[in-house]
């Protein structure tokens, strides 16, 4: 007991002296870096986060640097002695209120997206609690390495989420507090005149920012069957159009609390892949 005692009461005393003070900034490095690396690089830790003002954002820790400072200096230490099960949650409304009628679909659509684009292929949900108020999601995968943290805030950063704060909850498992500030889709087409896109995919992201007309018909005029998801500017789901007929040309209209469009062909995206030519004829202001 008394060595086990001796222990804590070294590593804080370590802490405290490379700091000076215990600190919110203190505190979060120390939940970043393992004690034992902390421990053989405490004088290095303390010139690194020496002009502290660098990692806040006015009263908040900024996230970010921190991680970025970690990461450059190798202190970042994300590896596994063996491959394990990895996991990161996800949270939004934990605990105090920041977002109204927060978006689950975009969330996990956000993901999805940077893991797929980190090279992760197989990686699944273990938790989920969703309802108008909270958010909590929580993806699993089995790696050599824990998810890159400076990434994967980055990429939300990338995508109009705040960090509200990262924690290392345990060796394995991360978890992330956000706040969606303004919904940001990296691969969405800007849609404010008369257009001309393709996606190999088929699937295409579109951006509005006034009301309008919108027409839409494939670049090779061939007949598809239109699926069309719309999004306001929490990233709900607004309405919802998957045709069962077919058609040459597509005609809709988009009211001015409309920011995204998810365009497909209900059945077989590939028949859009050659390109899509759309017509868009702004209302006119009263």
């Amino acid at each position: 007991m008394m060595r086990v005692c001796f222990a804590i009461i070294f590593y804080i005393g370590v802490f405290s002296a490379t700091f000076g003070y215990a600190s919110p900034l203190s505190d979060k490095v120390e939940n970043f870096v393992p004690k034992n690396v902390y421990q053989k690089n405490a004088n290095f830790i303390k010139k690194i986060f020496s002009n502290e003002k660098k990692f806040y954002k006015g009263n908040n820790l900024n996230i970010q640097a921190i991680l970025s400072a970690l990461k450059s200096n190798g202190l970042l230490t994300l590896k596994l002695k063996e491959p394990a099960n990895v996991s990161a949650t996800f949270r939004i409304n934990a605990y105090s209120k920041t977002d109204d009628n927060p978006s689950f679909f975009f969330l996990n659509y956000t993901i999805n997206a940077m893991l797929g684009n980190m090279g992760y292929s197989y990686f699944y949900i273990t938790e989920v609690k969703s309802d108008k108020e909270k958010i909590l999601i929580t993806y699993t995968l089995n790696s050599e390495s824990n998810i890159d943290p400076s990434v994967l805030v980055s990429g939300l950063m990338a995508r109009g989420y705040n960090i509200v704060d990262v924690n290392r909850f345990s060796q394995t498992h991360w978890i992330y507090d956000i706040s969606l500030k303004n919904g940001i889709i990296p691969n969405a087409n800007d849609i404010n005149s008369n257009s001309t896109i393709s996606n190999i995919s088929g699937k295409y992201w579109l951006s509005f920012s006034m009301a309008g007309s919108v027409s839409i018909k494939t670049s090779n005029m061939e007949s598809f069957y239109p699926k069309v998801l719309v999004f306001d500017n929490n990233m709900n789901i607004i309405d919802s159009i998957m045709e069962t007929n077919s058609t040459k040309n597509y005609n809709f209209n988009v009211d001015s609390n409309v920011r995204y469009i998810f365009f497909t062909d209900n059945y077989n995206p590939t028949n859009l892949r050659s390109g899509l030519d759309i017509v868009f004829k702004p209302s006119k202001s009263k």
